[in-house]
């Protein structure tokens, strides 16, 4: 080549190559930023792996769709049947229909008729009662009085609204600070906990003071038996010695009675004896006397006279006065001796006495233990009986909210009833000697055992056993790991729907309160039916790179559906 052209291309072919590597570096920018949008590589088989786990999701959303609409076909035929038959029936009852109602139209003519005249003789009745109260009728008056208690209901319904939306406000104020909660929780854990030992402690000691006093009471008991036995036979004794008592007064009211009869009889022989004298001066007969009364022994005054010079005529009648004075004196010392047989011991009464102030003692000492013992078995029977109120209510409670909460769990479009699930104690009047049997019965399922059911029909019963306890114990939160891993795509749409329903924002949005107050949860789970329903997602991955596990957090709240 010649001449300039060769520096002219070497020009042009520098700048042509400069247009190439502008290109170039814009497509290398773009390639860039492309790979920039995109992100790493462990980004990307994270995507990856999310949206091969969406598709297999809506694969077998998919296919139970395709058996859902094969069963649906089948009901239609099923239902078409059911409609023609229905068709045929209602034909062939039609015109029993039409009579019927024909009765029923005369019935009615015939009610109003009634309900006529009982107006007119209500009204011809509460005529003076309207009349005071200022109403037409009384029918005015008991409407008047159902508005205005539908009024009075509407507003306890509004007031119970407003009462139940600022609990959840005051909770959710409460539930801000947890930190300080549950330190005062655990401050308040620690102190039931030591008052729970104190309480075993002093049962412990009850137990063993009753046992005490029990064998206290026991040793007193026998010696109770003791000194009744003991005072039994001294009151035998006393008795006897009374008998023996009451014997001898009678014998002496006998010989008293005896000696007053001799006293009279001398006496009558004292007057005989004057009469005798006198008789025997009025005949002028002389009687011997004594000289010296003295001599013979005797204090009575006058004269006495010496029998022993009368004849013997007069000595015979004598005789027989001697006779019975010898024996009335016999007589008089035979019961004098034998009063003084029978002295009673004048010292049994007084350990008598003794005995009965012991036997006091006793009782008095055993009233006392007894008193104990009762206070104390008053003690225990108010603890067992307010051990079994309280889990009576709490058992009532749970009981009364576990279908309704088994019902939300399992309700679906196509069965909107759900299923049935309910407790029941197998002593109501001890609970604590027996157990209790739970059952749960799915939708179009029969009445089996719980050990006969599904694992996922398992899992429900649980779950829904666990809210209905939460509902009597609010807890602050809960951490539910993997409770879906025996449950299928729909059973864990329906648990993960009932959990945001009944969490702290869905409780104050739902003002729903079956379950008792919201809750916060923390849910471990490998299936996305759970992810959208949550506020925010924590991932935990291994880093290769450090050797150790990392986490990922995702808020959803910005993404919630309006």
């Amino acid at each position: 080549m010649t001449g300039g052209t060769s520096g002219g291309m070497e020009a042009r072919s520098k700048q042509w190559d400069d247009k190439k590597i502008e290109g170039l570096n814009k497509k290398k920018e773009q390639y860039e930023s492309d790979l920039e949008k995109l992100g790493s590589i462990r980004d990307m088989h994270l995507k990856e792996s999310e949206a091969s786990g969406k598709i297999s999701g809506l694969e077998k959303k998919v296919h139970y769709a395709v058996i859902e609409e094969k069963s649906i076909k089948d009901k239609l035929t099923h239902l078409s049947q059911e409609k023609e038959n229905i068709k045929e029936e209602i034909s062939r009852i039609s015109p029993e229909l039409q009579k019927l109602r024909d009765a029923v139209d005369k019935r009615k003519s015939e009610i109003s008729k009634l309900e006529k005249r009982i107006n007119e003789i209500t009204d011809r009745i509460y005529k003076d009662f309207s009349k005071s109260v200022g109403v037409a009728n009384i029918r005015e008056y008991e409407e008047n009085r159902l508005k205005d208690a539908q009024s009075v209901a509407e507003e306890r319904l509004d007031l119970s609204g407003q009462i139940s939306k600022l609990k959840y406000q005051l909770e959710y104020e409460q539930n801000r600070d947890m930190s300080s909660r549950i330190q005062e929780l655990e401050s308040s854990l620690n102190a039931l906990q030591n008052n729970l030992k104190r309480a075993q402690n002093k049962e412990a000691e009850a137990k063993l003071a009753t046992e005490n006093s029990s064998e206290e009471i026991d040793q007193f008991k026998k010696e109770v038996k003791e000194w009744k036995s003991k005072s039994e036979d001294c009151e035998k004794e006393i008795q006897e010695w009374k008998k023996q008592a009451s014997s001898a007064t009678t014998n002496i009211s006998k010989l008293n009675r005896l000696i007053n009869t001799k006293e009279a009889h001398i006496e009558q022989l004292i007057v005989q004896k004057q009469e005798i004298i006198e008789k025997c001066e009025l005949e002028q007969i002389s009687l011997p006397t004594i000289s010296d009364p003295m001599d013979t022994g005797t204090s009575t005054p006058g004269p006495v006279f010496d029998f022993d010079q009368l004849s013997r005529s007069l000595k015979d009648k004598n005789s027989n006065r001697d006779k019975l004075e010898v024996e009335f004196k016999q007589k008089m010392d035979s019961l004098v001796s034998e009063i003084e047989r029978t002295a009673p011991n004048l010292k049994a009464l007084d350990q008598y006495e003794a005995l009965l102030e012991k036997e006091r003692a006793v009782v008095e000492e055993f009233e006392s233990v007894r008193k104990e013992e009762k206070e104390i078995a008053d003690k225990f029977n108010s603890v067992k009986q307010r051990r079994y109120e309280l889990f009576m209510d709490a058992f009532n409670h749970i009981s009364g909210n576990i279908d309704k909460i088994y019902k939300q769990l399992t309700k679906s479009s196509t069965h909107p009833l759900g299923g049935t699930a309910y407790l029941n104690l197998e002593n109501e009047d001890d609970p604590f000697l027996h157990g209790m049997k739970y059952t749960a019965m799915p939708p179009t399922k029969r009445f089996r055992d719980m050990e006969q059911l599904s694992g996922g029909e398992k899992t429900v019963a649980a779950l829904a056993l666990l809210f209905s306890i939460h509902s009597y114990k609010p807890s602050p939160f809960f951490i539910l790991d993997e409770v879906d891993a025996a449950l299928d795509n729909l059973n864990v749409a329906k648990v993960a729907g009932f959990i945001r329903a009944k969490s702290c924002e869905g409780a104050r949005v739902n003002q729903d309160a079956d379950i008792g107050n919201g809750f916060q949860s923390i849910v471990i789970s490998l299936k996305d039916s759970f992810y959208d329903k949550a506020e925010a997602l924590v991932g935990v991955y291994r880093d290769s790179e450090r050797g150790c596990s990392r986490t990922l957090t995702f808020d959803l709240t910005k993404y919630r559906e309006s």
